[in-house]
């Protein structure tokens, strides 16, 4: 064995010993994996000590390639994925120097070092890092749109610069406005901020100018995050060529403006819906992602638990009625409706929606889109849709008093009803159509079913680890659930899969009031909104907080993330909030 061989360097430096090594080669020989990797896997040794331990032996940099370490273009073009994934390896080249460093996890590879060299033509020094690392640099810097984030900074580093020079004082002339739109830095920042929001499963992007800098962020998951923002002297620019996309007047900065447009991105269409609002230091915009081809999410994937799941399904093969979804923008109520439109699908079933605008395309439903700018309201397309013999109607959202009178009709008249409805919870419901204009009566006789619906994140699987709750989080879950010391509370830690946040995707949790003979007697005879939501609880209806703390208990998400999207319980009425 030489003295360089690692199984010698471990056994000279104390790391295993004899019975360690014989128990390795044993495993070894019955799998066929490199001793080194059996060594690690059966905890005689680490592969970071290994690794620091070739790099003290070898006299070589042991590279720890850790969240900040960037792989630049450059680099990623010496060497091909397939041959840094064959020898484990990537290369680091400094400046304009005629050598390369290459990290490796076995920088006593002499194939892998001739390799290199050969591809590169440089002269090649060697470091030693972990395989784990190595891998996830790779994955990181190799894959098709990787270089996105380093592609929007080289912009803003290296080609910002000449953006917008000359152009100072000159940005309210149109014609200067469209030339710095269309300048190249400007089309690449905006293309490649897109493919980064669809990687990232962005529902949003958000431009917002400041005194100084300008902000970009994504919402993902529901929760904002930052990313590389254009410098001053392209942000106008990058605003500009947003607006030529969406059909904006790109002279008006005074007022808010929409607009929308389409753009293809791994052959799947996705749409785009454009705000722009005037602030103090510029034009603020926020895009919202509309991935129409996306696949229906099923109920089982929202967060439906099988009880209220075979509740819902049992309501929804009622041949008539109206059944809402109720909740904040952007609480998932949309994609529960189309849930359940895929459930109800069927050759005999001729389903019509109306939507503003149409998020996803399900195969058998008739979609239309409103168009208010040539009058095609809610309203208006409802009374054409009802005379197309619908059996079951779907309205993106219930707006005004008219839209809801139309919707009751249809209710009364034969057809099933599903729609959205702007309240905090399932019993405010009742209350909010009084305020609308409906009586009481026609609310009782057509109402079936109300969703109150919230989402919240669920905890990232790949990191996910049971931890010791604190005395807060305790005192919520006992408000309602005195067994809590029998629970087991779980977080995740944060790792490359979910981002670092410790969640991955999101759940719906729910509020589930069906309308009883009794909630139709309360209905009738106008309850206030507090003493009705008490009376549902007594008789059964599980309140928000009271469903995510049961994900809570399930392991799903965790006690702060369903505090973030509802209040705690009341400790006085328990559950009444």
């Amino acid at each position: 064995m030489s003295g360089d061989d690692p199984i010698d360097l471990l056994l000279q430096a104390g790391k295993i010993n004899e019975a360690q090594l014989s128990a390795a080669r044993a495993e070894q020989a019955r799998t066929d994996r490199p001793l080194v990797d059996v060594l690690a896997e059966l905890g005689y040794v680490s592969p970071e000590e290994m690794a620091r331990l070739l790099a003290r032996h070898l006299k070589i940099p042991y590279v720890e390639l850790g969240e900040t370490f960037r792989l630049e273009t450059e680099e990623v073009h010496l060497i091909p994925e397939d041959v840094a994934r064959r020898y484990c390896m990537i290369p680091i080249k400094k400046d304009q120097s005629a050598s390369v460093t290459l990290v490796m996890k076995d920088p006593l590879d002499l194939e892998a070092v001739d390799t290199a060299r050969a591809l590169t033509n440089l002269e090649v020094h060697k470091a030693v890092s972990t395989a784990e690392q190595i891998l996830a640099v790779i994955d990181k810097f190799y894959r098709e749109d990787a270089h996105i984030e380093r592609n929007l900074r080289d912009i803003v580093d290296l080609e910002a610069a000449d953006v917008g020079k000359g152009l100072e004082g000159r940005l309210d002339d149109t014609d200067q406005l469209r030339v710095l739109a269309n300048d190249a830095p400007v089309v690449r920042f905006v293309t490649l901020l897109l493919m980064q929001a669809i990687r990232d499963r962005a529902s949003d992007i958000h431009f917002e100018p400041g005194e100084k800098s300008e902000t970009v962020r994504l919402r993902v998951d529901g929760n904002l995050r930052m990313v590389t923002p254009p410098p001053a002297s392209l942000y106008q620019g990058v605003i500009t060529r947003i607006k030529i996309l969406a059909g904006m007047d790109i002279a008006e900065r005074r007022l808010p403006l929409d607009g929308r447009f389409r753009f293809s991105v791994h052959g799947r269409s996705i749409d785009v819906r454009v705000s722009s609002l005037p602030e103090v230091f510029g034009e603020k915009m926020v895009l919202r992602i509309l991935d129409r081809e996306a696949s229906v999410t099923t109920m089982e994937d929202i967060g439906f638990e099988e009880e209220a799941l075979t509740r819902f399904k049992r309501v929804l093969k009622q041949p008539h009625g109206i059944i809402l979804l109720t909740g904040p923008t952007g609480s998932g109520k949309t994609t529960t409706l189309y849930g359940a439109l895929r459930f109800l699908k069927s050759p005999e079933k001729n389903i019509q929606t109306v939507e503003d605008p149409v998020e996803y395309l399900v195969d058998g439903v008739n979609q239309m889109q409103i168009r208010p700018t040539i009058g095609l309201d809610f309203a208006t397309a409802l009374r054409a849709i009802l005379r197309q013999d619908p059996d079951i109607v779907m309205i993106g959202e219930i707006r005004d008093e008219e839209t809801v009178q139309i919707a009751m009709r249809a209710s009364l008249t034969g057809h099933l009803v599903l729609s959205t409805l702007h309240t905090n919870d399932a019993t405010s419901a009742f209350c909010r159509l009084k305020d609308m204009g409906v009586e009481s009566y026609l609310t009782a006789a057509t109402m079936k079913l109300v969703i109150a619906q919230r989402l919240v994140r669920v905890i990232c699987p790949k990191c996910s680890r049971e931890v010791t709750p604190d005395a807060d989080d305790v005192g919520v879950v006992r408000a309602l659930f005195p067994d809590v010391a029998s629970w087991q509370f779980r977080r995740g830690e944060g790792c490359k899969n979910c981002g670092h946040t410790g969640y991955l995707g999101r759940q719906a949790i729910l509020e589930f009031l069906e309308v009883t003979d009794d909630v139709r007697e309360m209905i009738t005879a106008g309850r206030g909104e507090q003493e009705f939501r008490r009376q549902a609880i007594i008789m059964g209806m599980e309140t928000l907080v009271a469903n995510g703390l049961r994900k809570v208990r399930a392991g799903t998400t965790t006690v702060e993330e369903v505090l973030s999207v509802c209040p705690p319980p009341d400790t006085i009425y328990k559950g009444s909030i």
